[in-house]
């Protein structure tokens, strides 16, 4: 009887250890699942370098990526942007990726601006577009107030209020956005638009015509000056006796 005790116990331990391996291996095998989706889902490790490499998600999720500007690329107005995901891993080749500013487009004052305010700055991207050879996307860097203070500066919205840039003809329609990040956003361009405009019809209908108006004063001034001096220094004829 002892020994039929011994034996069902044993078969017992030998059963609970199998069914605890099994659920020991089906938890682990759940874990890596759920961690595989995540880092996939995430993309912690990846520097993006080219269009392709940003995944569609990132876009309709409006991911934020964080990176520093290498260089400004005069043709087409091309930051180049060297990504830096949350963990970098050992030996990545480094690359940057071409980013295009949203819904605008940069004049020659325009990259000379880019290149000195932004270039060697961290600014954080939000891809909206692929395109083959850049992604499109709204671009802010941190910038600190004369007060010392920090503030978040839109680099298009900034470009385009001191008419160093214009907004693109699709832009201007403003098509119906569903988007409300977008429709956001093409409204900040169109607002700093108004004020560029305002700023330029000031300049023209105020500034410039008082600026001719008084050039020609100081010609009429300077020519009354001129005529009461030689009439002063002209010396009368005498008689001939």
């Amino acid at each position: 009887m002892k020994e039929e005790i011994q034996k069902s116990y044993d078969r017992f331990c030998t059963f609970m250890e199998k069914n605890t391996l099994g659920a020991e291996i089906c938890c682990y095998g759940v874990a890596l699942t759920g961690l595989t989706i995540a880092l996939r889902r995430v993309r912690p490790f990846s520097k993006f370098k080219k269009p392709s490499d940003v995944p569609n998600r990132f876009i309709r999720e409006k991911k934020e990526l964080i990176g520093t500007i290498q260089r400004i690329e005069p043709n087409g107005a091309l930051l180049m942007f060297q990504h830096k995901p949350p963990f970098t891993l050992p030996f990545t080749r480094v690359g940057s990726l071409p980013v295009k500013i949203a819904g605008i487009e940069v004049s020659g004052l325009g990259i000379s601006w880019l290149q000195t305010i932004v270039a060697g700055r961290e600014v954080t991207c939000i891809p909206i577009k692929k395109c083959k050879n850049f992604v499109e996307c709204t671009v802010t860097l941190q910038q600190k107030t004369l007060d010392g203070k920090l503030r978040i500066m839109n680099v298009g919205e900034s470009l385009v209020a001191v008419n160093f840039a214009s907004l693109e003809k699709s832009a201007e329609k403003m098509p119906a956005v569903e988007d409300p990040f977008l429709a956001k956003y093409f409204g900040i361009l169109q607002s700093a638009e108004i004020r560029a405009l305002k700023k330029r019809l000031g300049l023209k209908y105020y500034i410039k015509p008082a600026k001719k108006t008084l050039v020609n004063i100081l010609h009429r001034l300077n020519a009354s000056l001129q005529s009461q001096t030689q009439r002063k220094t002209k010396i009368p004829k005498t008689a001939v006796l």
